[in-house]
């Protein structure tokens, strides 16, 4: 399997054949992720976050950045990671963008942009939870242990069919389409 067969870029397409990917890495629940660096906009502090009534609880609220508000996705609850922190104390947060709109997940910490080789592809690790895996794009082999590459796109159609199913969400306008309009 070709490793440039399920990169995609932040618009949802194919990314471009390269020998590297540059990725903007960050930690969850003790976690290493990578986030394409073209999706990534902006690092920053919540400092309040509105909740969304009704709302799944993958979405933590909405949030002003820079004057334009942001749908704040709960990570570690997308990914169904163990909450050791309540992530209602997790006040950092990374703003992206994905088909020209904005969004914010919420992380415990940011470490670096790390350049990876196509030969240090591997196949996600089997104890990975298969839910988990149809939200990465790709992992990486690293020292010690491997950095999982967040797929974007799958991750808000995930977040974006759990709000359709969520009781009132379509009746309540409740949507990650549109929060910032």
């Amino acid at each position: 399997m070709s490793v440039h067969s399920s990169h995609r870029a932040c618009d949802g397409r194919h990314a471009p054949a390269v020998a590297d990917r540059c990725y903007f890495k960050i930690r969850l629940r003790g976690q290493a992720i990578g986030l394409p660096v073209d999706c990534v906009k902006t690092v920053f502090h919540v400092e309040a976050l509105t909740p969304v009534p009704l709302a799944p609880p993958e979405i933590a609220g909405l949030a002003n950045l820079r004057g334009r508000i942001v749908t704040m996705l709960r990570l570690d609850r997308c990914l169904w990671l163990d909450a050791a922190v309540p992530s209602d104390e997790s006040r950092l947060a990374v703003g992206v963008q994905h088909n020209g709109e904005d969004y914010a997940l919420l992380i415990d910490a940011t470490e670096d942009v790390v350049t990876v080789r196509d030969d240090a592809r591997m196949e996600c690790p089997t104890h990975i939870d298969p839910r988990l895996r149809d939200l990465l794009s790709g992992c990486y082999r690293e020292d010690p242990g491997f950095l999982s590459i967040l797929d974007l796109g799958a991750l808000l159609r995930r977040v974006n069919r759990s709000s359709e199913q969520t009781p009132g969400a379509s009746r309540r306008g409740v949507s990650l389409k549109g929060a910032g309009k």
